[in-house]
């Protein structure tokens, strides 16, 4: 049986890119970004820090677990997500005529 060297972690990593809790946008900065279709352009919490090659990614590195109310959860790179500042929740698919 192989070992399985990842650490997945649940809360704050000194050097990380984002922090547990943090509200973030799923996007696609590379036209050949592999995120699904059901997350982007919408808004989830930060609820794990996954590190497949820990010496190599630890700690400013991870995949980002991401979990989006209604949709689920999925792992995105630092660069397919961006921090939304606290207190501007955005409720995408809304049909509110604010």
């Amino acid at each position: 049986m192989k070992h399985d060297p990842s650490l997945i972690l649940m809360e704050d990593v000194d050097g990380a890119p984002v922090r547990m809790g943090a509200a973030v946008m799923i996007v696609r900065t590379e036209p050949d970004d592999s995120v699904s279709e059901r997350f982007l352009g919408r808004v989830g919490v930060v609820v794990a820090l996954v590190f497949d090659d820990p010496p190599m990614q630890y700690p400013g590195d991870p995949l980002i677990q991401v979990r989006v109310a209604g949709v689920g959860e999925d792992l995105f790179f630092a660069r397919e997500i961006v921090e939304v500042p606290q207190g501007h929740f955005v409720a995408f698919g809304s049909s509110s005529s604010g």
